[in-house]
């Protein structure tokens, strides 16, 4: 069984409506790469039971740990109890595992929170100096539903493209994920692709990508 880590709750915020930032206190010696992920536990009676996994978002570097982690009260689960932290509460987490197998810059495509893994690694590659050549879809429902803009568009500037699907913006691009969409907006699909959301999105951009020429082996596929 992987061990397990009580961690105080430092600080929560609140990113969008339904998107908090949690930090973390770190144990000493926790150590973990860009892309991972932990399980995720409570010592509460309504999810005494349950365990989530969620991706670290911070960097690897930081005497701190952080996780950005979507909410849905209306569930009754995990986030809804997540929602109700406050700092100073205690959490349990596991030992990180699995990780986005980096094939190289390339193309990365994200469904609301399943841009959280990627999250830690553009943060991760742009302390290298080494970006370059890395491209950021996020697509999103609605303007409110995007989180972390400012900081994507920082660090990638014109290669950030935020997608809504149900409203128009300026500044954003329009549409759903499919062939058509990422005929439309990517030239090269001889290069990875990385994607993460819910399992119908990545799917579909799956689906899309192999019809459009890209090699099944340099897609990696996160849900």
């Amino acid at each position: 069984m992987n061990m397990e880590f009580p961690v105080t709750l430092i600080k929560k915020e609140q990113l969008t409506h339904d998107v908090v930032r949690l930090t973390l206190q770190r144990p000493a010696n926790y150590a973990f790469a860009a892309g991972q992920a932990i399980d995720f536990r409570l010592d509460r009676p309504e999810v005494k039971d349950k365990v989530s996994p969620f991706t670290f978002t911070g960097p690897g570097t930081a005497n701190y740990l952080e996780l950005t982690i979507k909410c849905y009260p209306a569930h009754h689960g995990m986030t809804e109890q997540v929602a109700r932290l406050q700092a100073g509460d205690e959490v349990i987490i596991s030992e990180p595992f699995d990780t986005v197998a980096l094939k190289g810059p390339g193309v990365f495509i994200a469904g609301g929170t399943g841009v959280t893994p990627f999250i830690a690694i553009l943060r991760q590659l742009n302390a290298e100096g080494k970006l370059q050549g890395n491209s950021l879809f996020f697509f999103n429902k609605a303007k409110a539903d995007v989180f972390m803009e400012q900081e994507f568009r920082q660090m990638l500037g014109k290669d950030f493209h935020p997608v809504l699907s149900n409203e128009t913006a300026p500044g954003y691009l329009h549409g759903m994920v499919g062939a058509d969409f990422l005929k439309a907006h990517i030239s090269n699909f001889k290069q990875p692709f990385y994607t993460c959301g819910p399992e119908g999105f990545v799917n579909a951009v799956k689906a899309a990508l192999v019809q459009l020429g890209a090699s099944e082996n340099m897609i990696d596929v996160q849900f």
